[in-house]
C-alpha cells in the first residue's frame, strides 16, 4: 500500500480520476490491517482508478497535509478523529470527508460491499448528479 507523503498531491490525483481520495489510517502492529489492506484496497491500488493511500496513526514521519503544512501521522489522525485502527477515509480535495468512514475491519463477507457503497456515496458527493462507481 503505498504511503501518505503529500496529501495535496495525493487529493489532486483523486479529483482528476473522479473518485475521493482514500485513506487507510492503521497501527503499526494491527493484525486488522493486513486483511483490509490486502483483501480490499490492494485490488484498487492495482487496479489504476483509484488513489488510496496509508497512514500510520503512530507514525512521526513528516508528511504535507492539505494545507501544505507539515504534520505526522499522529497528529493528522487525530486531527480527523481517528481513534480505532484500521479506518478508512473517503475525502474531498480539502481533507474534508464525503462519506461515513469505515471503522474497524467489520465483516469480512461484507465490507467489500461497505467499501463500495462508501466509494459510490463519496464520488457523489464530489459530483452531484452523479452515478455510482463500481470496483
Amino acid at each position: 500500500m503505498p504511503l501518505a507523503t503529500d496529501f495535496e498531491a495525493h487529493a489532486r490525483r483523486a479529483a482528476s480520476l473522479d473518485v475521493p481520495l482514500i485513506v487507510l489510517v492503521s497501527l503499526r502492529d494491527c493484525v486488522y490491517c493486513g486483511p483490509i489492506r490486502q483483501r480490499e484496497l490492494a485490488p484498487l491500488v492495482r487496479g489504476g482508478k483509484y488513489e488510496v493511500r496509508e497512514i500510520g496513526m503512530d507514525s512521526t514521519t513528516p508528511v504535507r497535509d492539505f494545507d501544505g503544512t507539515t504534520t505526522t501521522g499522529v497528529a493528522w489522525a487525530r486531527a480527523h478523529g481517528v481513534k480505532v485502527s484500521p479506518t478508512v477515509l473517503f475525502l474531498d480535495t480539502r481533507g474534508y470527508p464525503v462519506a461515513a468512514p469505515l471503522i474497524g475491519a467489520g465483516l469480512p463477507d461484507f465490507y467489500g460491499a461497505y467499501l463500495d457503497e462508501a466509494i459510490a456515496r463519496g464520488r457523489t458527493r464530489l459530483h452531484p448528479g452523479g452515478g455510482a462507481t463500481a470496483r
